[in-house]
């Protein structure tokens, strides 16, 4: 072979190169920054040796089990290219709901807790519908439906906590979030074990479905996707909904976590948390990108850095402030890839 076809196949194989490296910076980039970010507070601590206790690490697991189950149908709404704002306003909405129907209709938790997630699914299907008929970038509807779902929540309860009876709780209720799990042999708490298997299912079904290839290829470039025959709309309609049940779900644990209270106004700024932990884990604003293994690596760089900044005994504004510094990065870098990208094909 000469050197002109050893030019050509070296031409071939660079963008095959570039993209492996772009997916291994996907994945274990976050990776990478959660191990920094571990070792930054062990060395801020180490006098107190609190940060790297198996109940620390419990609660930190505990306090991302809110966060990272919204934060998973937010990933698949990111992927296709939408976003949704709502998402805080209508997990308020649905411990509000919950505890509503428990105390003045006398439904069952269990009963309770499964209408919740449904509430969640409700409010996702709204937010999919609006977008798809009218038309509109999901930013402005998702905007609008989280004063909607806020207001609806604030109404319902007269502005004011709605209290459940403790007689009404069942005897599991307490241990969903609880940071020493009952039985020992969990290891964690069961809400955590919930979040894993979940976040197994989406990724599985992401990988391997249609419906994930689907999703992919919207968010990658829509209009392509048209003309390959996709149902653009019907997808759309369906990623909300499913992003809907997971911040119902979400509602769910927050419940749980304010211990059987419905609060108005609960879960003010979660959106924000839950986009930036997606944006972290390596998901683009852009749509087309996205894992849920990053996702689930956001969402304990979150939670690590709210952990380690009350352990190093760092103040709030300035935890706010390097959260605020590590999402300008986090996007910053994606579109510094992404331009490198347009300029390989190019």
């Amino acid at each position: 072979m000469g050197l002109g076809d050893a030019e050509v196949g070296l031409e071939k194989r660079a963008p095959a190169w570039r993209g492996t490296l772009g997916w291994v910076w996907t994945v274990f980039g976050p990776f990478l920054g959660l191990l920094l970010i571990t070792g930054l507070f062990a060395l801020l601590t180490r006098d107190a040796g609190s940060f790297l206790t198996t109940y620390n690490w419990r609660t930190i697991a505990v306090q991302t089990v809110i966060v990272g189950t919204a934060a998973l149908g937010m990933t698949v709404i990111m992927i296709s290219g939408g976003i949704d704002l709502s998402v805080g306003s209508a997990v308020a909405l649905v411990t509000v709901s919950i505890a509503l129907v428990m105390r003045d209709l006398h439904v069952p938790l269990p009963g309770a807790l499964v209408l919740g997630v449904l509430l969640g699914g409700l409010c996702g299907l709204l937010n999919g519908s609006l977008i798809t008929s009218l038309g509109v970038v999901p930013f402005i509807i998702t905007l609008g439906t989280l004063k909607v779902f806020r207001g609806l929540a604030k109404w319902l309860s007269d502005s004011q906590g709605v209290y459940v009876p403790g007689e009404s709780k069942a005897w599991w209720f307490g241990r969903i979030l609880k940071v020493e799990p009952e039985p020992s042999w969990l290891l964690v708490a069961p809400g955590v074990w919930m979040l894993l298997g979940l976040s197994l299912l989406l990724a599985l079904a992401l990988r391997y479905s249609v419906l994930g290839r689907y999703i992919y290829a919207i968010g990658s470039n829509e209009s392509t996707a048209r003309l390959c025959g996709i149902n653009v709309p019907g997808v759309k309609l369906t990623v909300y909904v499913l992003g809907g049940l997971a911040t119902g779900l979400a509602g769910v644990m927050q419940f749980v976590y304010l211990d059987a209270t419905g609060d108005p106004v609960t879960a003010d700024g979660l959106e924000l948390q839950v986009i930036a932990a997606v944006v972290i884990g390596g998901g683009s604003l852009s749509g087309g990108e996205g894992t849920v293994l990053g996702t689930l690596i956001g969402c304990l760089i979150m939670s690590v850095l709210s952990n380690g900044c009350v352990h190093a005994q760092i103040p709030n504004a300035w935890q706010d402030i390097i959260i605020g510094a590590i999402i300008v990065g986090a996007v910053a870098l994606d579109r510094f890839r992404r331009r490198r990208e347009a300029l390989a094909v190019a």
